[in-house]
């Protein structure tokens, strides 16, 4: 399952210039991180891409568990976890372990797969 979102976004600027006048820009997915986020490398914006980063697996975790058509409690039967530890974790209200990542992972017939690039 993957997640996609669209790099161009229309922002409406509202003009002082004219009294009924509204222009439009066409601003990258970038420019809008940047501005309200923070740049790249900048302590705001790791913390929000990590966040963001646990909150789609979170989901992904969520999306699968019901294509194979099991409840929360049926998943934590088969990782051996109780049923509000896999609530918390659907809602990204849980710090997820690496361990618990693969444990959900193959509960659930998946497979994780993590790469690690130099910066």
């Amino acid at each position: 399952m993957t997640l996609g979102y669209s790099k161009n976004l229309r922002i409406v600027v509202f003009g002082s210039s004219g009294q009924n006048t509204i222009a439009m820009k066409t601003v990258s997915h970038e420019e809008v991180l940047n501005r309200f986020i923070g740049k790249q490398g900048t302590p705001k914006r790791t913390e929000f891409e990590n966040e963001l980063k646990a909150e789609i697996l979170a989901y992904q975790f969520k999306e699968l568990r019901k294509k194979r058509h099991l409840t929360q409690s049926q998943l934590a039967e088969k990782t051996g976890m109780e049923k509000g530890q896999i609530s918390k974790i659907e809602n990204g209200k849980f710090n997820l372990t690496l361990a618990t990542i693969n444990k959900i992972a193959s509960a659930l017939g998946a497979k994780i797969s993590f790469d690690l690039q130099s910066i």
